[in-house]
Order: structure tokens, then sequence, then C-alpha cells
């Protein structure tokens, strides 16, 4: 009687799992490595205290959701001599190969849209991540070289909820300042600018263009109409994926960069 193989971990190293756009890419790359023979490892290998424990797991490679910003951590992924690929935000020296979006273009993009829509006055709403602070810093480095006046600039250290986004308006309309555009680096803070905006009876394009960043296409249900920049989180799951079988393989080397495409959706926000 003929026996299947057992199939081979791979280890899925984030430092948190529980946002949206992170669980549906480790969702799509689980479901293209299982035919293959594979499944994601996942457990509390963030911590680099915890990482030897892999070693009885004997994993085949490594799938890094998120900043790997951990020194320590780093060193004990390296150490494995294993296939890694890191996902999301590109650090400054790869461990092995790379799939990432180029934020800081996206936030190039949000200002180029404001200045061809001929907004002059523009604030950016932004939360303390690091794929974030690039989108915030292409903007900002954007807006200035287009002449653009960035009259408020903020910082929300979380935004997970909408409640998070509300904050963060709310924040911004303390200001007192007058601004006609806002670029919000992500849905959930572009969906609260919108609904906040509306219980204060400005009218979205008319007084307030807004225009946000969806990482899972979730934006525009939550407000109909809005203009977005993105990225499939899914996508980047296949193509996590794809590259981990292919660097298994060996049909990819070790330092393979792959980036993905920013989508640019035109609605009536702005």
């Amino acid at each position: 009687m003929s026996t299947q193989p057992l199939p081979r971990p791979i280890a899925l190293i984030a430092p948190r799992l529980d946002a949206g756009p992170a669980a549906r890419a480790v969702q799509a790359c689980a479901e293209r490595l299982a035919p293959a023979g594979y499944y994601l490892a996942a457990a509390p290998w963030r911590d680099a205290a915890l990482l030897p424990l892999l070693t009885p797991l004997a994993p085949a490679a490594a799938l890094v959701i998120g900043p790997l910003d951990d020194p320590q951590l780093r060193a004990a992924v390296a150490a494995l001599e294993i296939p890694v690929v890191e996902t999301w935000s590109p650090p400054a020296a790869p461990l092995d190969s790379l799939i990432t979006v180029d934020n800081a273009e996206a936030g190039r993009q949000a200002a180029r849209h404001f200045a061809e829509k001929g907004h002059a006055r523009i604030a950016c709403v932004s939360a303390d991540t690091p794929w974030e602070r690039a989108r915030r810093e292409g903007f900002i480095g954007s807006a200035a070289a287009l002449g653009l006046d960035l009259v408020a600039d903020i910082v929300q250290p979380e935004a997970q909820q909408l409640n998070d986004g509300r904050m963060a308006f709310l924040r911004l309309l303390a200001t007192n300042t007058i601004f006609d555009a806002v670029f919000c680096t992500s849905d959930v803070l572009a969906a609260a600018t919108v609904s906040e905006a509306h219980n204060r009876d400005l009218q979205v394009p008319q007084d307030l263009a807004v225009l946000g960043f969806t990482e899972d296409g979730s934006a525009p249900q939550w407000v109909q109409g809005l203009t977005t920049l993105g990225l499939d989180a899914a996508e980047l799951g296949r193509r996590a994926g794809q590259l981990l079988l292919d660097r298994l393989d060996g049909e990819q080397p070790a330092g393979t960069r792959l980036t993905l495409d920013i989508v640019f959706d035109a609605r009536l926000s702005t």
C-alpha cells in the first residue's frame, strides 16, 4: 500500500497576525504551498529566545510577514541556513529573498494626484508602522517638491480599528488648520476620515478630498466611492508562496527581489 509523503513545514515568522491583510496573505500563501507538499508552521517564532525550538521541526524554509526588526531574531533566522522570503517592508540588509511593495512610491503617487486635482493645502494622517511611515515620507517629500502646502501631519500610534481612525481625524481637526485634501496611509484611517467628515457636515470631495491606501480591497466596501492606492494582500501571499517554492526547487537564486505594483483606483472621494 503506497503512502503519501508527509508535508514539510515552512516556518511562519510574523510580529502579529491579527491584521486583516496579513491574515489574507498567509491564507493565500498556505493555499499555494499545500499542493506542493508544504504547510506553514505558525508559532511564537518571533521571539528569538524561542527560535531554537524550530530545530526539531526542521523547516524547509521561512516566510516573514512584516518587518523583522529585532537584530537577535534576524541573526537567529539567518543561522537556520534555509531559504527565507521576507514580505511587505524591504529591510536594510535582506536575509535572502524579498517580495515587497514600494510604499514610498504610493505616497508620491498620492501627492501627484492631489496636485493634478488642484489641491494646495493638504494633510497627512498615518499610523506608526514601518510601511505607513514609508508612505507618509514619500507623500511629504513629493508634496514639498510639487509646491503643496502640508498644513498638518498626524501620526496615530496604532490604527487597527475605526475608532483609532476617528481619534486621528479628531486630532487633525484640533490643529485648527484649513486643508482641502487628506492622504490617509491605511483604509481604516480613510474610512474613519470620511465618516467623521460627514458627521461634521463636510462634503466629500466638495469640502474635503480623501485618498486612502488599501491592502485588501475592503476600503471601497466601507466607504462607497473612496479613491484608493493599494495592493492585493492575497496576491502578495500567492507570490510569496511561489517564490518559496522556486527557492526550494532551485529555480530562483538567493537574493531574488520582487516588487508588487501599486494599484490606483480613482473614485468619487477626490
